[in-house]
């Protein structure tokens, strides 16, 4: 077996020998009729391709009206809203306002199921979130909560005495470093870290637009200013790593063990800040999912779609009940 197949099945396997319950096997349930039409992220690009591969082979007579367009996150909404797809997937969370322009034309939100996990280092493929610190900084874990207190507004944590430390660290103020909003990145610390709260001011932030060159340069940028800055703090990538800093270990509360950022960690997603990504769809409430949409997210969340991630890019397969959680949001 090649080396890149025997690490797909070894990533794969890890992942389903921790979980309660393997993946379901995908059958096909009935013919189908009409078009299916996905519009979104470039990142998931090669993974689309792949279920719409699964897809077109179990369901040939829809084979020639089944297509994939990777634009962009923000090209989802108006993709389902004017009718051009029915799926739209996504590499990041909706903004607020991609929320708000769905329900206006709706009354009710967009659907967002979770496809699979971010990639443990891989810039560019919604990798977990670290927290870099300083080498000579003694912290060696921090929490959520903590998390929360120092960078939303109004919070309570703005010495590194306050997380512990003393003697000459007890008065240092924490200097933080970030990224300017609207951005994927800081959506979902804010979301993950923060209950969503504003971001306090006096961040120094650095300039993000859509372009994965300049998120890269921000990114390292920050880690680079920490490398430098004795008393700072940033979030970024594992693969924004850079000299003279260190990573802390994260946990969901005080009391909790502080978990380190690897790749097991991020594969079962018991690291508090890895990511998902997911594909949105428009279901009215209390109807059922149209059937061309849940038999294409049947294949998604199928040990057979799961199994192709890993192969078809550095993103990572769902854990196996989190897979069967998404499956029973669609019932």
């Amino acid at each position: 077996m090649p080396p890149r197949m025997l690490i797909t099945a070894a990533l794969f396997a890890g992942v389903a020998a921790g979980a309660q319950a393997d993946y379901p096997e995908y059958v096909p349930c009935g013919r189908l009729s009409g078009e299916l039409h996905t519009i979104g992220s470039p990142t998931m690009d090669t993974i689309t391709l792949g279920w719409i591969e699964l897809f077109r082979a179990a369901h040939g007579e829809i084979e020639d009206v089944t297509t994939m367009e990777a634009r962009s996150n923000t090209s989802i909404v108006p993709g389902l809203v004017g009718g051009q797809s029915q799926l739209g997937p996504a590499s990041r969370s909706l903004f607020p306002a991609e929320v708000a322009e769905f329900a206006k034309a709706f009354g009710y939100e967009p659907t967002q199921i979770r496809v699979c996990g971010g990639a443990y280092d891989r810039t560019g493929y919604s990798p977990a979130l670290a927290l870099y610190v300083n080498q000579d900084n003694p912290l060696a874990r921090i929490d959520l909560a903590q998390i929360e207190e120092i960078y939303a507004s109004g919070g309570r944590i703005t010495t590194w005495g306050q997380l512990g430390l003393t003697a000459e660290w007890a008065d240092k103020p924490i200097a933080l470093y970030g990224l300017n909003l609207p951005n994927g990145i800081a959506s979902f610390f804010q979301e993950a870290a923060m209950h969503s709260r504003e971001f306090r001011a006096g961040i120094a932030t650095r300039a993000t637009d859509r372009s994965g060159a300049v998120v890269v340069r921000a990114l390292s940028g920050m880690v680079a200013a920490v490398a430098a800055d004795r008393y700072g703090l940033c979030y970024a990538g594992p693969g924004n790593a850079r000299p003279r800093t260190r990573i802390l270990a994260v946990s969901t509360a005080p009391d909790a063990p502080a978990v380190p950022l690897t790749r097991e960690t991020v594969l079962n997603h018991t690291y508090p800040l890895s990511r998902y990504l997911y594909i949105y769809i428009n279901r009215p409430p209390g109807k059922p999912v149209e059937k061309n949409t849940l038999e294409f997210l049947r294949v998604v969340l199928s040990r057979q779609g799961q199994e192709l991630i890993t192969r078809r890019s550095p993103l990572l397969p769902l854990p196996p009940g989190v897979a069967r959680e998404e499956l029973a949001k669609l019932q």
